[in-house]
C-alpha cells in the first residue's frame, strides 16, 4: 500500500449480504460477508456464480426502495448452479454507527425478526470498544463460530482465528509467501534482523515484521502456530530447527533439497532428538516449481490442505 492510499479514510459499508444457512453442497460456508461500499463497489464474497451475481443486484438496489431480504437458494441446474445445495442470505442496511464493526478482527451481532430477516444489533471492534446494547454482548461473547444461537433469535459472526505464522527469512520467498499468506486469515510475523530484507515496503500491511529478536522470545508460541524456517544461512535454519523441534506445534517446515533435509536429520539422530509428525523438510508439496511464487504456492497449499483435515475431523 502506498502512502497516499493509506492515508484516504476506508470507504465505509452500506448494505451487507450475510450467509446465515448452509445445507448440502455449496460454494460457501455461514457467516460469508459482501458488502456494497458507499461508492458502489463490492467487497467480500457470499459464493460466486449465479447467487451471487442475483445477490450483488439486491444489494445495489436503490436504497429508496430497498428493505432487509431473505433469500433462499437451491442451487440446480435451473439456476445455472449444479451444486446441489441450500443456501439462505440475508440482505440489510449498514447504519453508519455499525461501521467500525466491519474492520479486520471485529465481531457482529445481528438480530432475526420473526419473517427470519436480519438487522445489526451490536457488536465488539478491533480493539475491543463495545457498540450496542451492553445485554447482547454475552451472545456474541460466547460464539465460537458463525451460526444462530438456540434460539433463532439472533446470528453472530465473531472474529476470524488468526493463525499464528512465523517465517523464519525475508528473502524473495518469504516474501511471496507473507504476499500470498494475507489473504488466508493467517497472522503473519516475519523474523529478519537484516534491516535491507526486513523493508515493510516490500510486505502487506497485514505482515509485522521483527528485525531485532532474542531466542528468548521464541519460547512459548501459541500450539497453532505455524513455523517457517527458510534463512540466508544453513547454521541458522538448523538452529531454529533444533530450537523449534520439541515445542507443540501445528507445523514445522524446512526448506531444504534432499540433501539437506538427510543432512539435517542425521544431525538430529545424533544430538538424540525425535522427529515430531509436524516437521516438514523439505515443506511444501512437491513438483510445483522452484521459483519463490511456486514455492509460496506449494507451501501454502500444504498449511491448507493440514488446515482443512484438522477442521474436518
Amino acid at each position: 500500500m502506498n502512502a497516499l492510499a493509506s492515508r484516504q479514510r476506508p470507504l465505509l459499508p452500506v448494505r451487507e449480504a450475510v450467509v446465515t444457512r448452509v445445507r448440502g453442497s455449496a460454494p460457501t460456508a455461514v457467516g460469508a460477508s459482501m458488502r456494497l461500499l458507499e461508492d458502489g463497489s463490492l467487497l467480500g464474497t457470499v459464493g460466486g456464480g449465479r447467487m451471487e451475481y442475483q445477490i450483488c443486484q439486491v444489494l445495489r438496489t436503490p436504497r429508496s426502495e430497498a428493505s432487509p431480504a431473505l433469500l433462499n437458494f437451491t442451487l440446480g441446474t435451473a439456476d445455472d448452479q449444479c451444486c446441489g445445495g441450500q443456501v439462505e442470505i440475508c440482505v440489510l442496511d449498514v447504519p453508519r454507527f455499525f461501521s467500525e464493526l466491519y474492520q479486520s478482527g471485529a465481531s457482529r451481532l445481528y438480530q432475526r425478526d420473526s419473517a427470519g430477516r436480519l438487522q445489526l444489533l451490536a457488536g465488539i471492534t478491533r480493539l475491543g470498544r463495545q457498540i450496542g446494547p451492553f445485554d447482547a454482548m454475552t451472545v456474541l461473547l460466547h460464539a465460537d463460530v458463525p451460526g444462530m444461537d438456540v434460539e433463532e433469535r439472533h446470528f453472530a459472526l465473531p472474529a476470524a482465528h488468526h493463525q499464528p505464522l512465523w517465517i523464519f527469512g525475508a528473502g524473495h520467498v518469504g516474501r511471496a509467501i507473507a504476499s500470498m499468506a494475507s489473504k488466508l486469515d493467517l497472522a503473519s510475523f516475519v523474523f529478519d534482523q537484516r534491516p535491507e530484507w526486513a523493508d515493510p515496503a516490500a510486505f502487506p500491511p497485514e505482515v509485522t515484521l521483527v528485525d531485532t529478536w532474542t531466542w528468548a522470545d521464541l519460547q512459548a508460541p501459541a500450539t497453532d502456530a505455524m513455523v517457517l524456517i527458510m534463512t540466508y544461512s544453513h547454521a541458522m535454519d538448523y538452529a531454529l530447527l533444533e530450537h523449534f523441534i520439541g515445542k507443540p506445534l501445528a507445523y514445522l517446515g524446512v526448506i531444504a533439497s534432499r540433501s539437506k533435509a538427510a543432512r539435517f536429520s542425521h544431525a538430529l539422530s545424533r544430538a538424540g532428538q525425535d522427529i515430531p509428525d509436524c516437521l516438514h523438510m523439505p515443506m511444501g508439496l512437491p513438483g510445483l516449481g522452484k521459483k519463490p511464487p511456486e514455492i509460496a504456492i506449494s507451501v501454502l497449499a500444504e498449511l491448507l490442505q493440514l488446515r482443512q483435515k484438522k477442521a474436518d475431523f
